[in-house]
């Protein structure tokens, strides 16, 4: 296999969208796409990925992204959209690949049904409430969201019409298309979106996402406008994710559906075991040919093994969530696609609750810090195949400052055990974790070296599915975690600033990061934006309120059949322009996926 930099693709993407790039094997029919992004979507993340190296975490309930990179018009107050990338150029997605020549010319086809495996499984579908990883995989095929983003991130109008602010950004009008429909046949109009919004923002969960929300109205049937209580210039990557998932009014706040816009309608849904979705035959782009398959069966697979021998066995034509093991295997194989993101992609971490000892203490942080050796983890774990993480953006992304959180460093370490353990006593702590053996496996390690300097922690499994609820609860004192990615920095804002409420993970209330981040939400001048994030990172790396290991680029991927087309390429926005395809790591839009016959 060799490495090619794909220049076309990087002409319209590396200024806007640094780290962009690609990496395509030699093989007949495998594209691994290395592709910066985010689909945020959750209004929280959890721990529930098959594997370090195979995360299916959520990414943010505001759209920032863990598994991104941001434009210079990421807060442009018109309504007309950015330039669109070139879909010539996007098209070499496709086509770049030795024996793929003919590849890009295929035309797509409409019909047939999948079965496409998950990691995680779905626990319901309230759109007010923290949503697990398998129920979002599901979403993703039964809903589309006010808000979209094109090839370079920037945030286009989707289900919306049109994004409108005032002149200071303290005032957002959102104007529908007309003739929306949700599943059941109710108009998707001012009203309906209102609802939904105001009932996000009541919800005493993920509500903190929108507290700078002080009123939404229906201006007319079309339009509702939301009044803030401060310039908010990124607002529309907020409406990427979970706060602009629309449903039909009646049934706003029910766990056991999603009656929404997309182009599948939910058949059935058995806990534990999966979903089955049908195509949405009024579909709002029905007229452009969408969506092009009849049906997906969603398939829950937590184990690895049982994943990939699921897929050799020809039960089902694709998965989320392989391990690094599986990626390397399969991209020799040439029956077999791997489509992999990178740069918007989740970082694995361990939350720290810093309002519970010993974590209240500074100093037991920074020892955890320095105790760990991220690249033993990462060598080992991931086959080197991701890199060191210091928090929650990456080196390629054009927001990203180096900051002083603490490093590989045993003897300093032991200095600060020593110290703390002569004041307090012995560090203890228990780490919260979903049953999964190969997260599992990775906490372990890292609990030797905690051991070595001295510190005593063990494993407490919680349920499958139970991550964010845990989180919110503040029932931990550290937790094993996938988080982070989104296309702007102001995706992070809620989960970091002291008015995030439940969603602030570990509880950390600083002056500083919340100078930072408010400095990138209110801005419109990059230079601005970018002086408020490097005071964010600074502050997180000094106060050192999660345990980084690393960044999951080159590892969060989905493995299919040449045959099963449109996972990992661009789609095509309303206006035209290509979307961002593979998002946060693996998430992607189904609309475009269509089966070779």
């Amino acid at each position: 296999m060799r490495r090619v930099n794909l220049v076309d693709i990087s002409a319209h993407v590396q200024d806007d969208f640094p780290g962009a790039m690609m990496l395509v094997s030699t093989r007949s029919h495998i594209l691994a796409i290395l592709i910066s992004g985010a689909f945020v979507t959750a209004a929280c993340s959890g721990g529930s990925a098959n594997s370090p190296s195979s995360a299916e975490a959520p990414a943010d309930a505001v759209p920032k992204s863990s598994e991104s990179a941001d434009t210079s018009d990421t807060a442009a107050p018109a309504t007309a959209p950015a330039e669109p990338a070139p879909l010539e150029d996007a098209d070499q997605l496709t086509s770049a690949g030795e024996g793929n020549a003919d590849l890009a010319s295929l035309e797509p086809v409409a019909g047939g049904e999948i079965t496409f495996g998950l990691t995680n499984d779905g626990t319901g579908f309230d759109t007010t409430g923290a949503i697990a990883p398998g129920s979002i995989r599901v979403i993703t095929a039964l809903n589309d969201s006010l808000v979209g983003l094109d090839i370079n991130a920037n945030w286009q109008p989707n289900l919306a019409e049109s994004l409108t602010p005032n002149d200071d950004f303290t005032s957002w009008t959102i104007t529908m298309r007309p003739g929306l429909l949700f599943h059941d046949g109710e108009p998707v109009d001012g009203e309906a979106v209102r609802a939904n919004l105001q009932a996000f923002k009541d919800s005493p969960v993920v509500g903190f996402a929108m507290a700078q929300v002080i009123s939404i109205t229906a201006v007319d049937d079309l339009s509702v406008r939301l009044d803030l209580s401060a310039p908010w210039a990124a607002l529309p990557y907020g409406l990427v994710g979970q706060p602009g998932w629309m449903v039909s009014p009646s049934t706003i706040g029910t766990n056991e559906t999603f009656t929404g816009t997309g182009p599948f309608i939910l058949e059935s849904w058995t806990p534990g075991d999966g979903a089955r979705v049908v195509r949405n035959p009024n579909y709002w782009r029905a007229d452009e040919g969408l969506p092009y398959l009849d049906a997906i069966n969603f398939k829950f697979l937590v184990d690895g093994t049982v994943k990939r021998q699921a897929f050799e066995a020809g039960d089902v034509q694709g998965y989320t969530g392989p391990g690094d093991e599986d990626i390397i295997d399969f991209l020799e194989d040439d029956e077999t696609d791997v489509w992999i993101g990178t740069a918007g992609a989740n970082e694995y971490l361990w939350l720290l609750n810093t309002t519970a000892p010993p974590f209240d203490d500074l100093r037991v942080r920074q020892a955890m810090a320095h105790a760990i050796d991220k690249q033993f983890i990462i060598d080992t774990f991931r086959s080197g195949l991701t890199i060191p993480a210091n928090g929650p953006l990456n080196p390629s992304d054009r927001w990203y400052t180096e900051n002083n959180y603490p490093q590989f460093d045993p003897a300093a370490a032991q200095a600060l055990v020593d110290e703390y353990e002569a004041e307090v006593g012995p560090i203890e702590f228990e780490l919260s974790i979903e049953p999964n053996a190969s997260v599992i496996e990775v906490a372990e390690v890292m609990m030797s070296f905690l051991t070595d300097v001295g510190i005593d922690g063990e494993i407490k499994e919680i349920g499958q599915g139970q991550s964010a609820i845990t989180a919110i609860l503040d029932d931990f004192q550290a937790f094993s975690w996938f988080q982070f990615g989104s296309p702007d920095p102001d995706g992070d804002y809620v989960f970091f600033h002291s008015s995030g409420g439940f969603l602030n993970w570990s509880n950390l209330v600083s002056a500083d990061i919340d100078a930072g981040l408010d400095a990138g939400r209110q801005n419109i001048d990059e230079a601005a934006r970018k002086a408020g994030y490097a005071q964010f990172l600074k502050a997180l790396g000094d106060e050192v309120p999660m345990i980084w290991v690393d960044h999951l680029n080159g590892v969060e991927a989905a493995v299919t059949l040449p045959q099963l087309h449109g996972i990992g390429t661009p789609g095509i926005l309303p206006d035209g322009s290509a979307s961002l395809p593979m998002t946060n790591g693996s998430f992607f839009a189904w609309p475009g996926v269509w089966l070779e016959q």
